[in-house]
């Protein structure tokens, strides 16, 4: 995957364990509310110490190809500059100990109204019948909650494997 990288005076880090209260801190001052599910990764973006932007990856409970990406957030007044671009492109490009692809298909389940940004990301929409029975069973009865809830719900993949 060819990703087209922008210059940025903003460094994405992943968290340590050391952070997990100001990263619940962060989700809760922009009212949103996130959790750790298994197999989590946050990266997060921070300026003069505090966080203005975060991801989470999880594996879930299965240890599958498949990784969700959630609590993609940035603070009121930092938006518009980047940088949940930036976490997306750090993400993607993310290697393990092999130098391989860390996440070979991430997932997303976003507001249709965010799918340009998601395409301008290197996600597809991943919606079909077809397309969600094959992800794993945690996720896909995930997004079915969430769907209940939020009508205009989608599901959004980005393959470095494709």
């Amino acid at each position: 995957m060819n990703l087209d990288t922008f210059p940025s005076s903003y460094k994405v880090i992943k968290a340590l364990k050391t952070d997990k209260k100001d990263i619940f801190r962060f989700y809760k001052n922009q009212q949103y509310a996130a959790s750790f599910i298994g197999q989590d990764q946050c990266y997060m973006v921070k300026v003069d110490q505090l966080i203005i932007a975060s991801a989470i990856v999880s594996g879930g409970q299965e240890a599958d190809k498949f990784w969700l990406l959630h609590g993609l957030v940035t603070d009121k007044d930092q938006r518009s500059k980047n940088i949940a671009s930036l976490i997306l492109h750090t993400i993607i490009s993310d290697k393990n100990e092999q130098k391989q692809a860390k996440y070979e298909n991430l997932i997303c389940f976003a507001d249709k109204e965010l799918q340009t940004f998601y395409l301008s990301n290197h996600f597809i929409s991943y919606n079909t019948c077809d397309e969600v029975d094959q992800l794993p069973v945690e996720f896909k009865q995930r997004m079915i909650r969430y769907q209940e809830k939020q009508k205009n719900l989608h599901c959004f993949r980005c393959s470095v494997i494709d």
